[in-house]
């Protein structure tokens, strides 16, 4: 009957064909076939195309979701058949339907699976150097607009297919234009100087559980949430000299959140698509390598009961093309691609490798997983109830996690609970004190119930990660993970959550809305001495850095009898009015003081704060941005050349250095995080070469002489732990990483909470550690933060955690009159390390913070050592 209804409506098609109104092709509307060597079109482009293709096609639906963090328009298509289009809202409440089984009997979900169609959503460009999906979007919807053959009739009739053709359109037209910029120069085919999305480069692919970027929120809220799709395809490139597309089957470890069923449906449709594209004699089909599914952080949908099918193609220069020699291709993670495997059976030759290629090869994918996607749409539809009637079902432990009422950060607590929420996990709050597993709850508490359709996202993001210990060969070395290892987020944002393995008796009510922090408090006192709040919490600091703004005297107290770091705000004209403004920006109680405060104390004016962005661009520095924009703490982005032309202290107190490699930071060039060395080499234009070199260096180190704080997060660190430094080395200089590594877990430091830097911590404290150094540190050096265990590890994984046993991961160094404040670890990683921000906030505090005595008069200058650091290591000549 199937067959009969496509051969009808292919019928039809061709008897209409002739009239039919034309529909533009992307070469008509380019002046260039998509894929051709050196073209590229630009977003403007691309979204004035696809307006003109859905006004002239009844098939295609254009559709603006928002707009990008620079302002562009996020756009998505909706592609089926004309008579799908006209009931979509029917079909999304089909999917919702489906995707919960409490509400939806075997019954009622077998009706609907008839009427249902397979939900196919795909991604493209999410890394904009990957330039070559956001090119073949336009030929995927053009043949879905125009062509009428029997496959593409089933494709239509039987999916609906949401296209995403840029995850990231800002990233996207940066490529193209400085792409275009160089065209026929030696510096043809470079990847960009500066981050491909405004904030955080590559790292916009690491954001898919903390949504901390608009274009994340958008796919999520308007795309994957709205539809929830039984299929996301990703579309991505890697190094050029390896294989030349690969697929599913995941490598291991496999998250074992993830169901079975949805695990065997992607190594399935995987293997189908890699057999498919071997049919069409395209070599260097690689399945079953490189690529793990361990991180939520790249998967959202696989914890939605949806596939992820990732294809990953070798990439070219841009658009420019490559000649690989056979004997240059290399290996990785489950494959050598020299020789065949069963995996890998029919290696590439070598040979030239242009755009093309790519565009040919990811519109074979697409064709092939959009008709499987048709084909098998009643099985898609039924194994999509299926996991969702075994999720809500579970029948192992823990049965929730709760979120006690007394927690230390109201904020982080609430941003917790709201990430939760928007990842479609259902979150409950007594109205009762309550007991589970023989433990006392407080009314106020927060209940996660793990038998919900989306339960799966909740446990893998509020439990401890077990990384499996995954041998290279039987009794061999640990094969290195792919990517990071862990994700606890109560962890991360400093907020208690248990597990418990009873079912909850409590009264509770449903969490519908967006959790608020606490309110602020204040209450005025004109007869106060002064005001003071508690320096526990991020709001803390922030407030502090809003009154500093509007220029109100403000000491930390560090002596009496106040908590060190207490923040205290001496009485002055206006006062009330700001201060009632910041308890009602922020989560914090402002109290009056009434007599004078006696004691020691930190004189703090706001900091003159300099980003140092470098032309090996680097994704800390972008989400240092990102937290200063969000906060409104100022700063002023400087280059090498800046630093390079000294006179550093008029004009800033407190210069920080993002995590970069030493390399990077003092030669420039040649590295480029999250790109492969492989592809190029491509020079680097002469402007933007060189690093900090040695001059730069030394203009530092006079920066930090005459009185200026220099803070250095992560591997930029070991610019200054030198093997001759005089007081911080670096512990982890000459070890083996084949006894030590830890590429990305969750690690527990004690701190030294009486220290400025670390005013308002715990005194022990979660970090992220990633490929990061950690200080030996003697003479009138200072550690703030140090390693008290040998077993250090918190979640995640870790190779010879004994060697980080009394090595400290903050050090502070004294310099002249100055500072170098050194991080072993990224303080705001990715957005997420909530409970450690207060450390890097406090370090460009400290910058402006003079000791005294209350009631004396203040000093603006920091007490002189005339410690001198050791010399620069080389920086390479260009």
């Amino acid at each position: 009957m199937r067959r009969l209804l496509l051969a009808f409506l292919l019928i039809s098609a061709v008897a209409g064909a002739a009239t039919a109104p034309h529909v533009t092709s992307p070469e008509e509307a380019f002046g260039f076939k998509p894929g051709t060597d050196r073209k590229l079109a630009d977003w403007q482009q691309l979204t004035a195309y696809y307006q003109k293709l859905a006004a002239e096609s009844n098939r295609v639906r254009y559709a603006e979701l928002g707009e990008t963090t620079e302002g562009r328009p996020f756009v998505a298509l909706t592609i089926s058949a004309p008579e799908n289009l006209v009931h979509l809202a029917e079909y999304q409440d089909i999917q919702k339907k489906l995707s919960d089984p409490r509400v939806t009997s075997p019954d009622e979900a077998k009706a609907l699976i008839a009427r249902g169609k397979t939900i196919l959503v795909v991604t493209c460009n999410i890394h904009s150097t990957e330039i070559a999906s956001s090119q073949s979007a336009a030929e995927f919807a053009y043949r879905l607009a125009t062509q009428s053959t029997p496959d593409i009739l089933s494709i239509l009739q039987n999916t609906i297919i949401v296209l995403v053709p840029s995850l990231n359109p800002d990233g996207q037209q940066l490529v193209v234009d400085w792409y275009k910029k160089y065209l026929g120069t030696p510096y043809e085919g470079g990847n960009p100087v500066v981050l491909w999305h405004h904030y955080v480069g590559h790292d916009d692919n690491r954001d898919w559980y903390a949504f901390t970027q608009i274009e994340t929120r958008l796919t999520v809220e308007k795309v994957l949430n709205a539809w929830r799709p039984q299929i996301v395809y990703d579309i991505h490139q890697m190094q050029s000299n390896g294989p030349r597309i690969y697929l599913p089957p995941w490598v291991d470890p496999i998250d074992p959140n993830v169901d079975p069923v949805l695990l065997q449906s992607m190594n399935a449709l995987g293997m189908n698509t890699a057999l498919e594209l071997s049919q069409e004699g395209k070599p260097g089909v690689l399945v079953d390598g490189v690529y793990d599914l361990w991180s939520p952080a790249r998967h959202y949908m696989v914890y939605h009961a949806g596939l992820r099918i990732l294809t990953e193609s070798a990439s070219a220069n841009i658009a420019t093309p490559i000649d690989i020699p056979f004997d240059k291709l290399g290996r990785g993670i489950g494959y050598d691609a020299r020789q065949s495997a069963w995996n890998f059976p029919n290696p590439w030759k070598g040979g030239t490798w242009r755009l093309g290629d790519i565009v040919d090869y990811q519109i074979s994918a697409f064709f092939s997983i959009a008709r499987n996607a048709a084909e098998y749409r009643e099985r898609y539809l039924n194994n999509f109830y299926e996991i969702g009637r075994r999720a809500v079902n579970r029948d192992s432990g823990p049965y929730a996690y709760v979120i006690p009422a007394e927690q230390r950060d109201s904020a982080s607590t609430a941003r917790l609970v709201n990430t939760l929420r928007f990842g479609l996990v259902e979150v409950e709050q007594a109205s009762a004190d309550f007991q589970a597993d023989g433990k006392h709850f407080a009314r106020g508490s927060y209940i996660v119930p793990l038998s919900q359709p989306y339960g799966a996202f909740a446990k893998t993001l509020l439990e401890i990660q077990h990384y499996p210990d995954i041998r290279e060969y039987p009794g061999g070395p640990p094969r290195r993970p792919y990517d990071v290892t862990a994700q606890t987020l109560p962890l991360l944002f400093g907020v208690d959550a248990v597990p418990v393995s009873e079912k909850v008796t409590a009264q509770t009510s449903a969490v519908a809305a967006d959790v608020k922090p606490e309110p602020g408090h204040f209450k005025e006192s004109t007869a106060a001495a002064g005001y003071e709040f508690a320096d526990k919490t991020n709001d803390s600091l922030y407030a502090l850095f809003s009154l500093l703004k509007q220029g109100v005297r403000v000491e930390r107290l560090t002596g009496g009898e106040f908590e060190p770091g207490t923040i205290y705000i001496p009485q002055e004209q206006g006062l009330a009015e700001k201060l009632s403004s910041i308890a009602n920006d922020f989560s914090l109680d402002v109290r009056p003081v009434d007599q004078n405060v006696s004691g020691t104390a930190l004189a703090v004016t706001l900091p003159r704060i300099a980003l140092y962005k470098s032309w090996v661009p680097s994704m800390d520095e972008g989400w240092t941005r990102w937290l200063f924009d969000q906060k409104g703490i100022p700063y002023t982005s400087i280059v090498d050349a800046d630093i390079r032309k000294g006179g550093l202290n008029q004009k800033f107190d407190v210069i920080i250095i993002p995590d970069n490699s030493p390399r990077a930071i003092l030669s420039g060039g040649g590295e480029r995080e999250g790109e492969d060395a492989s592809v190029g080499p491509v020079p680097v234009p002469p402007e933007f070469r060189g690093g900090l070199g040695n001059e730069g260096f030394a203009n530092l180190l006079d920066f930090a002489r005459s009185g200026g704080t220099v803070v250095t997060l992560n591997k930029a660190s070991e610019i200054f732990a030198q093997q001759n430094s005089v007081n911080v080395t670096n512990a982890l200089d000459d070890t083996d990483h084949k006894a030590f590594y830890v590429p990305g877990s969750i690690l527990e430091v004690s701190v030294d909470t009486k220290n400025p830097i670390a005013f308002g911590s715990t005194p022990t404290v979660p970090i992220w550690f990633e490929l990061s150094p950690s200080f030996r540190v003697n003479g009138e050096g200072h550690s703030i933060a140090s390693y008290m265990s040998d077993k250090p590890l918190l979640s995640g994984w870790i190779l010879g955690g004994d060697k980080l046993k009394g090595t400290s991961a903050i050090a502070e160094e004294p310099v002249g009159k100055g500072h170098v404040i050194l991080f072993g670890f990224r303080p705001q990683y990715r957005g997420q390390s909530e409970v450690t921000y207060k450390f890097l906030l406090n370090s460009l505090l400290y910058a402006t913070s003079a000791p005294h005595d209350l009631g004396a008069q203040s000093s603006k200058s920091a007490p002189q050592s005339g410690v001198a650091l050791a010399t620069a290591p080389a920086a390479s000549k260009n």
